[in-house]
């Protein structure tokens, strides 16, 4: 009980975000840009955004089998989504729940799992900051964002593979009762973790994340050319767009809601764009790249927890 009413908080705030901005770029101008849109650019749009999360869904089937973890590709894609479904939650702890389904229906010990999606957060964030630094020569107020932003991933990264800064901050951690209860042993975590995050199988793992964000960058370009602007250099959108996602991050906020949406759109109006153009823009991009994808995993969520496990079928 205490999850869902987070989960409607989460969304009522949200709505309240999305409904200032909309009277903020005047709602007048908002219904005039939204009938330009041409929806020929959908199926493109769609069909990229689509291609971002198989290239994640990838990339968890991966760490999966990188940490000799076998399960039906069926129940994987499920549990995935049924991650993506709860990304809402402050700090990615929503994707938990990965880490919950594969201990009630594998078996899957939760400081093995947790490392995983840990690790995938990483990844992201990698894969991010490559991104960012295509677009730089075409909008260079993304250099100082990508260099902050990079420190505290390269910290991050550094902090995981130290077995002893890693086991004295777990520590800590272990006290709040609520990560203790998915962190539990330790140094299971820290093996899992430094296997994931070393070798060969670092290059795959950083190429399906870069072409995660490349994928959802590509869709926002396409948004943008829907509504008859072409003002934008591509790669300049990647940059901006992943800027603000950075910004997103650090805020710490569900999804960033607000920080992502205000920072994109005023990129764009640094640029040139009229704000109410770039408000009503974001509200859509985020919409179509972040709430349809959730929506989706919802249903996923609902499906993995009716869905039997092969063990359950023996049983019966």
């Amino acid at each position: 009980m205490k999850l869902l009413s987070k989960i409607i908080s989460i969304v009522v705030i949200s709505i309240l975000v999305y409904v200032s901005f909309l009277i903020i770029s005047d709602i007048t101008s908002i219904s005039n840009e939204s009938l330009i849109f041409q929806f020929e650019y959908l199926p493109i749009i769609l069909i990229f955004i689509t291609l971002a999360f198989f290239s994640l869904i990838y990339r968890w089937h991966l760490l999966l089998k990188k940490s000799e973890i076998n399960i039906p590709n069926s129940n994987s894609i499920l549990i995935f989504m049924a991650g993506v479904s709860l990304a809402i939650i402050p700090g990615k702890a929503g994707e938990l729940i990965k880490s919950e389904l594969l201990k009630t229906k594998f078996d899957v010990p939760r400081a093995k799992s947790v490392s995983i999606v840990v690790v995938e957060q990483v990844y992201s964030a990698i894969g991010l900051i490559i991104v960012s630094l295509f677009g730089m020569y075409y909008f260079d107020l993304g250099i100082y964002i990508t260099i902050s932003f990079s420190i505290i991933v390269i910290s991050l990264f550094l902090f995981l593979s130290n077995e002893i800064l890693f086991q004295k901050f777990s520590k800590i951690f272990l006290k709040i009762k609520f990560l203790n209860k998915f962190l539990g042993n330790i140094s299971e975590s820290q093996l899992v973790i430094k296997k994931l995050l070393s070798g060969k199988f670092v290059l795959s793992s950083i190429l399906f994340s870069t072409l995660f964000w490349i994928s959802i960058c590509t869709a926002i370009y396409f948004i943008i050319l829907a509504f008859g602007i072409n003002t934008f250099e591509y790669f300049a959108i990647w940059t901006m767009y992943a800027s603000s996602i950075m910004l997103g991050f650090i805020s710490f906020l569900p999804l960033g809601i607000g920080v992502v949406e205000g920072s994109f759109a005023g990129f764009m109006a640094y640029e040139g764009i009229d704000i109410s153009v770039a408000l009503t823009l974001i509200i859509i991009i985020r919409l179509l790249v972040e709430w349809v994808p959730i929506s989706a995993g919802f249903i996923c969520l609902k499906i993995s927890y009716g869905k039997k496990t092969i063990n359950q079928d023996k049983d019966d």
